[in-house]
Formats: C-alpha cells, structure tokens, sequence
C-alpha cells in the first residue's frame, strides 16, 4: 500500500513541476507576462486546494479509495491534455485547472488511508516514506522537462509523455489501495468541533509558512537561475530540482524522528533551517554554492517538513475525531496548499515590479520566520492525542 501510495504521488509531483521550468518558455512564446504565466499554475492549485474539503468528506462517506481512483483519472485527463490541447494561455488555464481537480482528492485519500491503517508509532516514519514519491517526483519533473522541451522544441511534449504513465496508475491503485470506510457516518457537530480546533489551526497556519517558503523557490527558482544567474533552462531545472534529492533521507529521518521524540521538537528545528536555507539561495552565485543551497533548503522544506505535521494532525483527529480522518486531512491540505495560490502569483507581481526575483524569496524568507514563531507559541504534543 505505502508503495503505490508513493508512486503516486511521484507521478502527481512529476506532472506538477514540470510546468515550473517552462513558465520562461511559455510566457514568450504566448506574449504573456510573468504573472499571467505564474497564474497558470496558481489555477492549478485553486482548483486543487478547493478539492480538498469536498474529497475528504466524500472519502469518509463513500470510502477514499473511490475517491482516489475517480479523481486521478480525472488528474491524467487533464495533463494528457495540455500535450495534446495545451496551444494557448486560455486552454493551458483551463486544462491546468482540470489537472488540478483531479490531483485535488489525491492528498486526502492517500493521508486519509494511511493515517486510517498506520499505528501512531509508525505514523512519522510512513508519512515519510510516502514523502519519498514528492521528492522523485519534484525532481523528476524540474530535471526532465527542460531537456524534452530543447530536444523536442515543444513545451507540450513533457505532459503529453507524463499522461501516459499516470492514467495507468488507476490499475495499480485498484489492486494495492484497502478499502477505509467506515460504517458510522461522521456527525455535522463533529465536523464543526474539528474546525474549531485550536491546536489543528496553529499547525496549519505554521504549515502554510512553510509552503509558502518552498513553492517560491520552486515555482519561480527555475526562472531565478535563468535569468539572474545566467544558467541555461535544463541547468535551472536540475538545480531547482536538487531540493527533492536531500529531502528522501531528510522526510524519513525526520518522520522517525518526530515518532520518537515528538511532533514540536522537530518542527521547531526544521521550519527556521529552512527559512535560512531559502536566503541563502538569494547569496550564493556559482554552481557549486547553488546546488549547496538547495540540497540544504531540500533537507528542510516540503517532503522533509510536511511528514511530521501531517503526522501531527493525525494523532489529533484520530483519538478527538476518529471518524473523520479524510476530512480532517483535506481540511489540513486545503488551507496549507492555498500557498501555492498566492506564492507564484505574489512572487510574479514582485518580479514585475522590482524586476528581480530577490525580493519574491525574501519575502517567503520572512513568512516562513512568522511561522516558527506560530510554533514555539503552539503546545508541545499531549499524550492523550498519541494515544
């Protein structure tokens, strides 16, 4: 189950960020500026964060791995057709839109099921092991579709080829993916009682930090080292995609870590290492300096950090609101990918307006140090929620 779960979320992460080293492609190609090229993938993530509710709820009514099986194919769908149909910004728009709606239901099911069969003692390390299919597929997708593009002379051929592969997944997904549902149905009172939860929103609101911080540097990283430091599109990729490979050890270790010593303990440590890392990137100019940086910022972002906070919520929901796991985890991903809203967007206005990237990344710098003091004001981790 881990396994499949992990492979596809490498196939999701691979279609996602192959877009990011095309944006400097795209917005020429089709005489766009960079905000309406960030917007591209900002309508991926409305669509995304948007799905994330109602999917989780109807995976604690009808069983998340209906819902997974349904909207991946919705999520293939839509990649498979910005290679076939991607020949404008209106049509990439929408089609980007159709993928995300699709890959929206994915991050409440997968957490949902996992969480739902996983004991807490081994909720860290299983998160991060699942963390390992974001991480190939961040890489996968920074370091492949530059060289697919110059090779091909299309930047439609990267999803055309990434299509094909994810539309299969639904095959391993039937065979390998338990069924979860529960019998009894969640309450509206306790749905209402896990939104109200104070310590559920303060780990949000730290999460959100973080993310902010990480899809700054790898929506708009690509174009930073491009155009500010003369690197060519297949470097830029690459370099930007480097944060994927620290982060495989990083997410387990990490994981294990928080599973042993607590959830707080390690999020302290690991959300202001990563804000550091992330100006770091800001100073450093020749190759070996960059890929320093990001390997270090991978240690710290994402895959790396997200394991323990998803891990987090889970020992809340499952001993306040166990019949509502999916909901809880689409709640949780809905509010902290709303990030990968407003970063690119932001970060393309302020890369209108001042004509660099630096302050895009700076500006993710401080709000990631906003959410390490979210942490330390937030409770350590309780017992009773460990249960």
């Amino acid at each position: 189950m881990l396994y499949a779960l992990m492979l596809g979320w490498a196939l999701l992460y691979a279609d996602r960020t192959s877009m990011y080293p095309l944006l400097s492609v795209i917005g020429p190609q089709l005489g766009i500026s960079s905000t309406l090229a960030g917007s591209i993938t900002s309508a991926y993530f409305l669509m995304y964060v948007l799905m994330q509710i109602p999917s989780g709820l109807a995976g604690d009514r009808w069983g998340l791995k209906r819902v997974l099986i349904v909207m991946f194919g919705i999520a293939g769908i839509g990649i498979a057709g910005i290679g076939l149909f991607g020949t404008s910004y209106l049509s990439l728009l929408l089609l980007s839109a159709l993928h995300g709606l699709g890959a929206g239901a994915y991050y409440p099911a997968c957490y949902g099921t996992m969480l739902s069969v996983v004991p807490p003692e081994k909720r860290g390390y299983s998160s991060g092991l699942i963390g390992i299919g974001m991480a190939f597929g961040i890489l996968g997708g920074m370091a492949v579709s530059g060289p697919v593009f110059e090779w091909s002379g299309s930047f439609r051929a990267p999803f055309l080829i990434l299509g094909i592969p994810t539309l299969l997944m639904l095959f391993v997904f039937r065979k390998y993916i338990p069924e979860t549902k529960s019998g009894a149905q969640p309450s509206l009172s306790e749905y209402a009682r896990l939104l109200k939860d104070p310590d559920i929103w303060k780990i949000n609101l730290a999460t959100f930090a973080s993310l902010y911080g990480f899809w700054v540097a790898v929506t708009w990283g690509p174009t930073f080292l491009k155009a500010e430091r003369g690197f060519s599109l297949s470097q830029a990729g690459l370099y930007t995609g480097l944060v994927a490979l620290s982060a495989i050890p990083a997410g387990i270790g990490w994981g294990r870590l928080s599973d042993r010593i607590g959830r707080k303990k390690v999020a302290v440590i690991v959300l202001p290492a990563s804000a550091f890392a992330l100006y770091l990137i800001t100073l450093v100019t020749s190759s070996p300096a960059i890929i320093a940086a990001f390997l270090l910022f991978g240690m710290f972002a994402n895959s790396a950090f997200v394991p323990t906070m998803v891990s987090w919520i889970g020992d809340i929901v499952s001993t306040r609101y166990p019949r509502s796991m999916g909901a809880a985890i689409g709640f949780f991903n809905a509010f902290v990918m709303s990030s990968a809203i407003v970063a690119p967007l932001v970060s393309g206005l302020l890369r209108d307006v001042t004509s660099s990237l630096i302050p895009a990344i700076h500006t993710g710098c401080g709000i990631m140090a906003l959410g390490t003091i979210l942490l330390i004001l937030t409770p350590g981790d309780r017992k009773d929620d460990r249960a």
